[in-house]
């Protein structure tokens, strides 16, 4: 099988206790079978401890659970007891993976970097051309047939991300080219003529339907909850900053190739494109309001919170998929409306 990484793939390290937003923190943890199959083994009292604090969640998986907001095995140095106590090799898969993310597609596994990690996010802001060598460079026509269906998918991404990375436009027009782009190819894929998009009659209606989303997903962090609430209340008081383009671009491009081919089973490539519409209108805002406050939470760290409290909960994903099935106001057309209103703001 080929393996696939982006440029900046092999500098991550861990970087532990000096990290500001540890993987420990707020998560419960997974525990594989073969993983507590050795920790049934361990003698001791750190082994008692383990066995006795191993828990079966909401979804029948064998989990830590987090304590206010802590492993039970963070200490108060934020390392860990099992680390220390009985090695790397014996943490769980998903202690020892994470930031890693591979995704395999038969012939060919991508390896990723979660941006919820903030040393990894530090890392993919860094990056230039990131992505380069991930596939799929061929152009796409919106004309082509898409009788291979992997093949349209790469070729498609590849044209998202070119879209994407075009400087000379304001983020928010480029990710509307985006939606005009993709939903041409989702057409395609729906055995459709694609037609270009209709704007008329199609009005700005604000922006709280994005943030009345967000307020009922799953949320681990109060000050995150808080942060959300405020910037609700004043959205229309802020603009997004032209510098936030630069970062943002990075952050979207993650997202496109973290999850665009996800459509290989969802049929769906808009899903993909219109979470990062909803991540932009609110992690733009955000850091518009932290602007005028002198950042109390960095650029960074708002990108890769969002990242921690949206992407990587299963519920979150379902209720976003199931929202823009059902909610007209996540139409693509929609969306373009909000996206220009976003620029021509005051």
């Amino acid at each position: 099988m080929k393996e696939i990484y982006p440029a900046f793939y092999k500098d991550f390290k861990c970087i532990a206790n000096r990290c500001e937003d540890s993987c420990c923190k707020d998560w419960d943890i997974d525990v594989d079978s073969e993983t507590e199959k050795f920790y049934n083994t361990v003698q001791g009292a750190l082994g008692d401890k383990i066995r006795s604090l191993t828990v079966t969640d909401e979804y029948g998986e064998r989990v830590f659970r987090s304590t206010d907001g802590r492993c039970p095995f963070w200490n108060q140095d934020m390392l860990c007891d099992i680390y220390i106590g009985i090695g790397e090799e014996h943490l769980s898969r998903t202690c020892a993976n994470f930031p890693r993310v591979k995704v395999d597609y038969v012939d060919f596994r991508e390896n990723i970097l979660s941006f919820a990690c903030p040393e990894a996010a530090r890392l993919m802001l860094k990056a230039d051309n990131a992505y380069a060598d991930f596939g799929g460079d061929d152009e796409l026509s919106v004309s082509e047939d898409s009788e291979d269906f992997m093949s349209f998918l790469l070729k498609a991404r590849s044209r998202t991300a070119k879209i994407l990375s075009d400087k000379t436009q304001p983020f928010a027009y480029r990710l509307a080219d985006c939606l005009e782009f993709n939903a041409q190819v989702q057409s395609l894929l729906d055995g459709a003529e694609p037609q270009p998009l209709d704007l008329d009659g199609t009005e700005y209606e604000g922006l709280d339907f994005i943030f009345e989303m967000h307020d009922c997903f799953e949320i681990m962090s109060e000050k995150w909850r808080k942060a959300l609430a405020e910037v609700r209340k004043k959205q229309n008081e802020l603009k997004i900053r032209a510098d936030f383009d630069r970062d943002f671009e990075k952050f979207a491009q993650y997202y496109v190739y973290r999850y665009y081919l996800e459509a290989v089973n969802s049929g769906d490539v808009l899903y993909s494109i219109k979470r990062i519409v909803c991540a932009f209108v609110v992690t733009g805002l955000m850091d518009a309001l932290f602007a005028k406050q002198d950042y109390p939470l960095p650029r960074m760290r708002i990108l890769q919170r969002y990242s921690k409290e949206v992407e990587h909960s299963y519920d979150n994903t379902e209720m976003l998929n199931a929202e823009f099935d059902k909610d007209e106001r996540f139409s693509a057309e929609n969306l373009i409306v909000i996206l220009e209103s976003l620029v021509q703001r005051p």
